[in-house]
């Protein structure tokens, strides 16, 4: 693959009544920080690059579509989805990548924000070759993923920082091939019912284990805190050291974390096979 290759770009947002749950402007603020950072990618970086947002409409019965069509910009191109039902947030993801034309996915939740440089600075390295020992002039092997740091408005214990910038997809940039190959988010039932949310440490436990992820320390987007959500129910244990605030797991949450395990040893060994076989082809 020559730089030359990797010229188009798609950010994929699930988006399920966020004007009812999170509040109109929260989503408006998401949007115009996606936007600024979009702009600021057409400003800064060397060539002209093709990209797109998708808002995957998870079923929503509020106005967030009517709001996304009013407040997206009409210059930039908008691939505004609407789900008959709410299949869930790892349903939503994949289909807007099914449907994105670019090479490079980004995902941003709608009530997220991009920071200007974030497209910009993820771009840049996935366009670039691996160091030595990895890259040699004959067969240059280039980054299959970026992840940059995270802001958080909260102070965060570092363990748990960077527990979640290895395993929230705000901050990745990924090659579609890179995602096809993993096959995406876990679909089944149980990600779902599990109250704590798993989706994006299994896509993370998956994707780095079969391409190179370049990290970067710059804290290009941010994780918002809303009341009750997943970050909510979960900041006494960010804010601590690992191991210091036991974890409120019922009977219930305990075997459908089991479950999990299962389905994340299963597709990791299957994803393994499928190494093997291209090995041999």
């Amino acid at each position: 693959m020559t730089l030359a290759d990797l010229s188009s770009f798609s950010i994929v947002m699930p988006a399920f009544n966020v004007v009812e749950q999170r509040g109109e402007a929260v989503f408006r603020e998401t949007l115009a920080s996606i936007a600024a950072s979009y702009r600021y990618l057409e400003r800064t970086y060397p060539r002209p690059l093709r990209g797109e947002l998708i808002i995957v409409s998870d079923g929503s019965t509020d106005a967030t579509c009517a709001v996304a069509s009013e407040a997206w910009p009409a210059e930039v191109p908008l691939q505004l989805v609407g789900l008959p039902t709410n299949g869930g947030i790892a349903a939503a993801r994949n289909t807007g990548v099914r449907l994105a034309h670019g090479e490079v996915i980004f995902f941003c939740d709608a009530d997220d924000l991009y920071r200007p440089e974030h497209l910009f600075l993820a771009l840049s390295i996935l366009n670039q070759p691996l160091p030595e020992p990895y890259s040699t002039p004959t067969a240059p092997v280039y980054f299959g993923a970026v992840r940059t740091g995270i802001y958080c408005r909260d102070r965060l214990h570092p363990y748990w920082q960077k527990t979640l910038e290895q395993t929230l997809v705000l901050n990745l940039a990924v090659r579609r091939e890179v995602h096809e190959f993993i096959g995406g988010f876990p679909e089944e039932a149980v990600f779902r019912q599990f109250r704590f949310g798993a989706e994006d440490a299994a896509y993370a436990h998956w994707l780095h284990r079969f391409c190179h992820t370049a990290h970067l320390e710059q804290k290009t987007v941010e994780y918002r805190r809303f009341a009750g959500s997943f970050f909510d129910r979960q900041l006494a244990k960010f804010q601590a050291a690992p191991g210091t605030v036991p974890e409120d797991l019922s009977a219930t949450d305990l075997e459908q974390r089991q479950q999990i395990e299962a389905i994340m040893a299963a597709r990791l060994q299957n994803l393994q096979a499928k190494v093997s076989q291209l090995a041999i082809a």
